[in-house]
């Protein structure tokens, strides 16, 4: 059984009325709540779920792939010179500029803009601006969600050479072994740089694509040891993921402390997913002392982050047990 299944057994299940709310799509480009920064709005230090914690940014969407470095030389230099050298024809100044708009970092939100730059700079065949414009088309961030538009993007961004392209692209959907010939090459790509070149994430995409399925042939033992691999080398999705193979003892044997320890470190790691698990471990007793104490309070500090699913389980019920 799955841990979120077991989870809504488990916990009582409650309503938090400011919790999970769509954001507005057809709110203005430089609002406060503009769809790109209603995402990664990071109260008590938990990011929402598919969102991870950037030093000196906050939380982002997981699957983007900016380039962090540029980023910081793009703050570092100010606005208008990292607009000036985007205006040049620098496509990572472009991508990078894009990024501190999209989430308002020491500047207005404005998710408009933030597109305009990333297609701009995907224009000049940089693969983590085409990537990031295909998430926010994918995901709704400032458009309708249009996931054949992400995909277009993702593919493109895997054809410039961009790993993460390749892996948003094969995890876009559950394909199945008998995916479209040109996710099965992005899948060799993602398979490549994990076995080849050590790349945790894409180890990480390889170790969800063979625990479902999609575009390999399933194998949970495989997955698993991926997970390991990608864990060991700094990925925390993938300890995440790791937690919940030893949780479910899907393709290693069960270990409910292993799962505290890695549910532990997501959570650390500002990650909601984690939070959830561990508050789940806390409230079974499974690898932990039991206690119901905890298990809320780190379920009421992820709804604070905008958890929906922390939000309608939002205390350990001891009649439930």
């Amino acid at each position: 059984m799955r841990v979120n299944h077991l989870l809504g057994v488990l916990l009582l299940v409650t309503v938090c009325p400011a919790c999970g709310e769509s954001p507005d799509l057809g709110a203005p480009p430089a609002a406060a709540n503009a769809p790109g920064s209603a995402l990664v709005d990071a109260p008590n230090g938990v990011c929402r779920a598919g969102a991870q914690l950037v030093p000196h940014v906050g939380c982002v969407d997981e699957d983007l792939a900016f380039p962090a470095d540029e980023v910081a030389t793009c703050r570092a230099s100010g606005e208008q010179a990292c607009s000036a050298r985007c205006q040049a024809g620098e496509a990572p100044s472009c991508t990078s500029l894009a990024i501190l708009h999209q989430f308002a970092v020491e500047t207005t939100a404005n998710t408009t803009y933030a597109a305009r730059l990333l297609d701009q700079a995907c224009a000049l065949r940089d693969g983590a601006a085409c990537n990031d414009l295909g998430v926010m088309h994918a995901k709704g961030l400032g458009f309708p969600v249009d996931v054949a538009r992400g995909e277009t993007l993702y593919q493109v961004a895997c054809d410039y050479g961009q790993i993460v392209g390749c892996e948003n692209l094969t995890r876009s959907r559950a394909w199945g072994s008998d995916a479209p010939e040109f996710v099965a090459r992005a899948a060799a790509v993602v398979e490549n740089a994990c076995l080849s070149a050590s790349d945790a994430r894409a180890c990480e995409s390889l170790g969800w694509m063979r625990e479902r399925g999609s575009a390999v042939p399933r194998d949970e033992a495989a997955a698993a040891g991926l997970f390991k691999r990608a864990c060991d080398a700094g990925a925390v999705g993938a300890c995440e993921q790791l937690g919940r193979a030893y949780m479910q003892g899907a393709g290693v044997g069960e270990d409910d402390k292993a799962a505290a320890r890695l549910f532990r470190r997501a959570c650390d790691d500002a990650r909601s997913d984690g939070c959830m698990d561990l508050a789940t471990l806390y409230c079974m007793g499974r690898g932990v002392p039991r206690d119901p104490a905890r298990s809320t309070a780190l379920l009421r500090q992820t709804c604070s982050a905008g958890d929906p699913a922390a939000c309608r389980a939002r205390s350990c019920s001891s009649s439930q047990l």
